[in-house]
């Protein structure tokens, strides 16, 4: 469970996550007004409100001690998280698609380096919802998780803003 939960929030993110950026996480980018926007609103510290991965609910616990850190196209879970295999990475997004689009490449761990798809939604200011395909695995197309998908689907809401290191 703690495995799959930290390909969750790898994946989340990271969201989590926004820029139409026109070519992958760590190349050069292009970024359209709509981009600019989600970054600012992303950029923050959140914490996993409710999560299901795989079909199976995360349980309450664990919600309550996910925190990710996003700031502008990067992300990092905190120590106190609990997340020992995917501490930190990148992720672009394209606001321009619908659902919206969201990449992100782990920075660490057995899958340093290769690229989760996922979609994303900002609920509102302080709420976002992101669900992830499987790590190298195709985009979910909707925002669930069925037993059997390999999805991991996320519900954050922003505590704060993003810390000094």
């Amino acid at each position: 469970m703690i495995k799959a939960i930290a390909i969750l929030f790898v994946s989340g993110v990271a969201m989590i996550t926004a820029g139409c950026e026109t070519n992958r996480p760590g190349q050069s980018i292009v970024q359209s007004d709509a981009a600019q926007r989600d970054y600012e609103v992303l950029s923050g510290t959140w914490q996993l409100t409710r999560g299901v991965d795989n079909g199976k609910p995360v349980p309450a616990s664990v919600a309550r001690n996910t925190i990710l850190i996003t700031d502008h196209n990067t992300f990092r879970f905190p120590k106190a998280s609990g997340i020992g295999t995917h501490p930190a990475g990148r992720f672009s997004v394209n606001p321009d698609t619908r659902p919206k689009q969201v990449d992100t490449i782990a920075e660490g761990g057995p899958n340093a380096g290769q690229l989760t798809r996922g979609i994303y939604e900002i609920i509102d200011a302080t709420h976002k919802r992101a669900c992830w395909g499987p790590s190298g695995g195709p985009r979910p197309t909707e925002f669930t998780s069925p037993a059997g998908s390999g999805r991991i689907l996320q519900y954050w809401k922003k505590i704060g803003p993003v810390p000094p290191r």
